[in-house]
């Protein structure tokens, strides 16, 4: 079935038909994503994102207007990766920030070895935490509050806290993992 006739459908109030859409550009979407941000769980992320993007905005696009739907996908596609990939590189500047700007602050030698043990433990940590949970995190250690998250990923705030939960019993679990254990856990 054409494009357009799809998503007058959906247009219309049928939201069966967004189906076809998803099932007709998934794969080759998927593809595309992963050509530029080169990771399979920030791939599927981003997939969902952009095709939950595309159906509340649907009501907006003009078939009339000259552009096809596949290329305004694609366009919506190309600027959440382009938001992905600026979010990460961020995240590895704030990250090689904050170590840049540890201070001894007269502290023992054994105080200060202890902390930058921490600190390795914790970026470690952050380091194996899957996406888009490290995303969500690091977000709210630059001071973004889950409904600032929830607006620039276009996703619900329940979201955001759900992954924030999620994230800080990885991390306390991968913590647990450098630290040493059970002890360890409320020193961090």
């Amino acid at each position: 079935m054409n494009d357009t006739v799809i998503i007058r459908q959906v247009q219309n109030g049928d939201t069966e038909a967004f189906s076809e859409l998803v099932q007709k550009y998934h794969q080759n979407l998927l593809s595309f994503i992963h050509r530029l941000v080169r990771d399979q769980h920030r791939t599927d992320d981003i997939g969902q994102e952009v095709f939950l993007s595309v159906y509340k905005s649907l009501s907006k696009f003009d078939p009339e207007r000259g552009t096809p739907f596949v290329a305004w996908l694609y366009i919506i596609a190309r600027n959440r990766c382009i938001s992905e990939l600026r979010a990460i590189e961020r995240e590895k500047r704030t990250r090689h920030d904050d170590f840049d700007h540890m201070s001894l602050g007269g502290d023992t030698a054994e105080e200060e070895l202890i902390r930058q043990e921490r600190f390795r433990a914790i970026e470690a940590s952050l380091d194996q935490l899957p996406e888009p949970f490290r995303t969500t995190i690091l977000k709210t250690l630059e001071g973004d509050s889950p409904r600032d998250i929830a607006c620039e990923c276009g996703i619900p705030q329940s979201t955001v806290k759900t992954r924030l939960f999620r994230a800080r019993v990885k991390i306390k679990q991968l913590m647990n993992g450098y630290i040493g254990g059970v002890g360890h856990e409320r020193r961090i």
